[in-house]
């Protein structure tokens, strides 16, 4: 079931605040938070996240996150941003300029053609 938050909620170790929209929860545990007037039931989303999810993991991929094809969006996104904020250093530490109009694909080659010379 999916449900919408109405009131300050905490679910996985993590506080969650209204208007967040929560996916798959359990029948139970659903019908416990609409009871006590902190969520309601919404439509079912179809899976539209698949390919954004995906995205996320090739993108990981590329930079070499660890374990990317099986986890998830919020771990995909700080892997990505461990990432790219290890490349950025690296890239300045080299003397690469203009670090903050290249993409990622770019700073990998920029930093390997670097580290020939």
């Amino acid at each position: 079931m999916d449900l919408k938050l109405t009131g300050v909620v905490k679910q996985g170790g993590k506080w969650r605040k209204p208007s967040d929209i929560i996916r798959k929860v359990d029948d139970e545990i659903a019908e416990e938070l609409i009871a006590a007037g902190v969520a309601e039931e919404i439509e079912p989303q179809p899976e539209e996240d698949a390919s954004e999810l995906q995205e996320l993991r090739d993108r990981a991929k590329v930079l070499g996150v660890p374990n990317a094809g099986r986890l998830g969006e919020a771990k995909l996104k700080e892997g990505i941003a461990e990432k790219d904020a290890e490349l950025r250093t690296k890239a300045a530490e080299l003397g690469i300029e203009d670090i903050e109009g290249k993409t990622v694909e770019d700073l990998i080659a920029a930093i390997a053609e670097a580290e020939k010379k």
